[in-house]
């Protein structure tokens, strides 16, 4: 179970863009979204991958960290955060 101070919910932009949005707020997150919704989705399957415990979780932080997607590396908001 995740555990974090806040519900996230994700928007596509028009420029194609995901981007993470605190509703509450009614706030876009600006510094952490993905290049389009294929990267996105990339990402999320992954994230879920680790959580059910089918990939290793070192193995998509170097992921993540190699192809620098700010939304899976964002300090505390990020997918790397949530993950275990």
């Amino acid at each position: 179970m995740i555990t974090t101070p806040y519900r996230p919910y994700y928007v596509v932009l028009t420029s194609g863009r995901v981007a993470l949005w605190f509703h509450e707020e009614q706030v876009i997150e600006a510094d952490t979204q993905y290049d389009n919704l294929d990267v996105f989705l990339w990402s999320v399957v992954r994230y879920a991958a680790v959580r059910a415990g089918v990939l290793d979780p070192a193995a998509v932080e170097a992921d993540f960290r190699s192809l620098g997607r700010p939304g899976a590396l964002a300090p505390e908001i990020g997918l790397l955060a949530l993950m275990p």
